[in-house]
């Protein structure tokens, strides 16, 4: 999935799970996430110093400076309906709304059934379970239309792209093996860094 320029002087790619806890810790919409990680992944607002770096990129992105690459890594292991999910919105134009909302707490728990702390949720569970895409398709509301994301991930069209994403993280060159990783051009970082570790090849780049 992508966004901007390919010619941009910055590329931005991303490797990452819709379950994965630390993707979510990296999107910067789950506090909670931030929260139960660890002093290195407070956010500013909770005291610390990390930045998560997937909203500054998108800045980057808005401002014309960046392209942004999204692919799917199955990291954590319960994030194929919520891949599904995000290449519907992508045919729509709302791919970040649905985002934001996968990326949140509640968007963790119906993905896992736990919240980030790895306590049982009360709520419904869609993990990779393509009969519940009634219940995905209602969550997402607020974003999108839940019929037209109910009709897309009922068809199945995008099935195989999870596995075309998940050879891209494995061939030559790229060596993801969790999630998330990112690059800056052809920097590599493997794992939730802080955008304040990045940012110096973004700066290089530019």
């Amino acid at each position: 999935i992508r966004f901007g320029n390919a010619d941009k002087k910055v590329v931005f790619v991303e490797f990452s799970d819709p379950s994965c806890p630390y993707c979510h810790i990296a999107g910067g919409e789950n506090l909670e996430a931030n929260q139960s990680a660890g002093a290195q992944f407070q956010l500013k607002g909770q005291g610390g110093s990390y930045v998560p770096p997937v909203p500054e990129m998108r800045k980057l992105v808005d401002q014309g400076k960046a392209s942004f690459v999204w692919v799917y890594n199955p990291g954590h292991g319960n994030g194929e309906m919520g891949t599904m999910a995000l290449y519907c919105a992508q045919e729509k134009g709302k791919f970040w709304a649905v985002h934001d909302l996968l990326m949140s707490k509640a968007g963790y728990e119906i993905l896992n059934g736990t919240d980030p702390t790895g306590k049982p949720t009360t709520g419904p569970i869609v993990k990779n379970d393509t009969s519940k895409s009634k219940e995905l398709a209602n969550f997402f509301k607020s974003a999108m239309n839940p019929t037209d994301m109910k009709n897309c991930l009922d068809s199945g069209k995008y099935k195989d792209q999870l596995t075309a994403d998940t050879t891209l993280g494995g061939e030559s060159g790229f060596d993801i093996t969790g999630t998330p990783g990112f690059f800056v051009n052809t920097t590599r970082f493997n794992g939730a860094y802080s955008y304040t570790d990045m940012e110096a090849a973004v700066k290089a780049a530019l």
